[in-house]
């Protein structure tokens, strides 16, 4: 009995979860953009006012990352990263439901030296993608520029992931999942000259995922797949960053250092975040501050995100 109630619990919730995203999606893409943007900002700035989990998570991220900065400044940079957040998730409508040749006319590259650079050598490319801008943007450029073959990791709710996947394949290439089996599939790409675009910052669930290593200076989790990818496959890699601009989206590429070829992990993680701090350096508000990127393991190690459960005193909204 109990099992069966949790089992509807878990549909229902899905059902609610998907309806309300498709919801969200249809009404971004029927308003203009900067129209979209300017609702999930204002929706950004009511969440500030409520102090929500999401805002609290936020305002530590910045206080780890950002520790030089005085007081005024942290606050400012916090909630003008909550307003890029809501900017983020209202946007897109207009990159999962509107045409390719859409999003391509809405798009500005800068740096494509880099990664014609990197695909030269013919033994595939993997773009460092990292959390910032709007890094669903990228996969309607990299589809112009090779064979694309992307992974894809399932959130919990299934009908959810069916949407994401289902819109994500919409500009074309192809999609395999993060099991052993993909990655080997993924490798065999590389051999064959094909690209792909990963988020080097997800934080993953087991220890034997990563090594903690800094990123701005705090030590936490840092995924080996990008690092391990690329020694098994020989394949070359370039960072790539999608800005909000005004009326669209400015797609950065930048060179990777040289060591994050380097054979020991931990000098290629070190070097890796290093260069996502480089892409992201003037642009901060637009990484994913909402993201527990300062996470540890193995757990019970530190926890920087004790306590932002629950509102304090201590921690008001400002």
């Amino acid at each position: 009995m109990p099992k069966n109630h949790n089992s509807l619990k878990f549909r229902l919730k899905d059902g609610l979860a998907v309806t309300i995203l498709r919801s969200v999606l249809w009404l971004s893409a029927l308003v203009p953009l900067e129209v979209a943007r300017s609702a999930g900002r204002f929706a950004g700035r009511l969440a500030f006012r409520m102090n929500t989990q999401t805002v609290r998570v936020v305002r530590r991220n910045i206080e780890l990352a950002y520790p030089q900065l005085p007081a005024e400044q942290q606050a400012a940079l916090m909630k003008e990263a909550v307003l890029e957040q809501g900017a983020l998730t209202a946007e897109l409508g207009h990159v999962w439901r509107r045409s390719p040749a859409y999003v391509l006319s809405k798009l500005r590259v800068v740096g494509i030296e880099h990664l014609e650079a990197a695909a030269a050598d013919e033994r595939g490319v993997l773009v460092l993608a990292p959390h910032v801008g709007n890094w669903e943007v990228l996969p309607h450029h990299l589809v112009t520029q090779g064979d694309l073959l992307g992974l894809f990791e399932p959130p919990k709710l299934p009908s959810v992931g069916s949407l994401v996947l289902e819109a994500r394949k919409r500009p074309g290439g192809a999609y395999v999942p993060t099991t052993p089996k993909g990655l080997v599939q993924l490798v065999r790409h590389f051999k064959r000259g094909g690209l792909t675009g990963i988020l080097p910052d997800q934080v993953p669930a087991h220890e034997s995922g990563g090594l903690n290593v800094p990123f701005k200076g705090v030590e936490c989790f840092t995924a080996s797949l990008c690092a391990n990818l690329l020694s098994k496959s020989g394949a070359r890699a370039v960072l790539a960053g999608v800005f909000r601009v005004r009326g669209g989206w400015e797609l950065v590429y930048l060179p990777v250092s040289a060591d994050i070829y380097n054979e020991d992990l931990e000098v290629a993680l070190k070097v890796m975040n290093q260069d996502i701090e480089t892409l992201i350096s003037g642009r901060d508000a637009q990484y994913q501050w909402s993201y527990k990127r300062f996470r540890t393991l193995p757990r019970g190690t530190t926890n920087h995100y004790e306590g932002v459960k629950q509102a304090s005193h201590k921690d008001p909204a400002r």
